[in-house]
């Protein structure tokens, strides 16, 4: 415990890192989105030049950047390009916790999608409509060169860190029932996380594993190292789209339609590697 204290007095003293800016309670998805005046989005979006995006602000996916200011990630190049091929030149965004997200795209009319590639599952298709999948994603376990931790079953008596409201924190539920970890912490971001791991306020991170390889880049000299495939064999293996709302059908059709001439011509090939990541990533 009084290492979660420390980590919190690290936090507040950290000024340069807007880790809680947006964050508030964690909510689930348990009531359907209000109904919402019909609208041709696609049109609007043309006329205006103009695309709303929801952010939750996560390394490497879609983030505000913390000395320019913009909007920036791998799926923020992705909808840059969808944009300039739909006409779009702007895309302007709005920075929200992710476990808030899908809740703020259904009820807030001014927002077109969610700028970050989400896992497409059957629960999160009754809320909202999926674009095709843009990337494969599997989990990964993140710890420190000098843990102990070499597979799975080293976990037992160890606590890991994960970001609330998702398929992780699910994952570490089931494994702590199991008795396979000894706890876990919920965090609104990776940013934060990462801190845990850098203060040994969690044993080890289970994450996406897009997220992990740009931590390892972003930091080559770092104490960081993830557990091999031979070490670990992930759990989670899923497909991930872009989310809007359930009646933008033409919208959904024209981003689709760009995304595969993406596909075909190479481009999000590019935006991977520009990136450090490799096709492997695109189903």
């Amino acid at each position: 415990m009084n290492r979660f204290f420390k980590f919190i007095t690290l936090l507040i003293l950290s000024l340069s890192i807007p880790m809680f800016a947006n964050a508030q309670p964690i909510k689930t998805l348990t009531e359907k989105p209000a109904p919402v005046q019909l609208t041709d989005r696609l049109q609007k979006i043309k006329s205006t030049g103009i695309l709303n995006v929801l952010s939750p602000n996560i390394i490497p996916y879609s983030y505000q950047d913390a000395f320019t200011g913009k909007l920036k990630g791998i799926d923020v190049d992705i909808l840059t390009e969808v944009a300039k091929r739909l006409g779009v030149k702007k895309i302007e965004p709005t920075y929200i916790s992710f476990p808030n997200i899908i809740q703020e795209l259904t009820r807030n009319p001014s927002i077109d999608l969610i700028a970050q590639g989400m896992y497409i599952t059957d629960e999160r298709k009754q809320f909202v409509n999926f674009t095709m999948p843009i990337y494969t994603e599997m989990d990964g376990i993140l710890t420190t060169k000098t843990s102990n931790i070499k597979s799975k079953a080293d976990l037992k008596d160890k606590t890991i860190g994960v970001i609330g409201s998702t398929l992780y924190e699910s994952l570490a539920q089931k494994w702590k029932d199991q008795g396979l970890i000894r706890d876990y912490i919920k965090f609104f971001d990776n940013t934060s996380l990462q801190t845990a791991l850098e203060n040994n306020v969690i044993d080890a991170m289970l994450a996406d594993s897009m997220t992990e390889v740009s931590i390892i880049l972003q930091k080559p000299n770092s104490n960081f190292r993830i557990l091999s495939p031979s070490q670990y064999k992930s759990e989670i293996n899923l497909v991930a789209g872009y989310a809007l709302k359930k009646e933008d059908s033409t919208l959904l059709a024209a981003i689709n339609e760009k995304l595969q001439e993406m596909k075909i011509d190479g481009t999000l090939y590019e935006i991977l590697a520009k990136n450090g990541l490799s096709c492997f990533y695109i189903p």
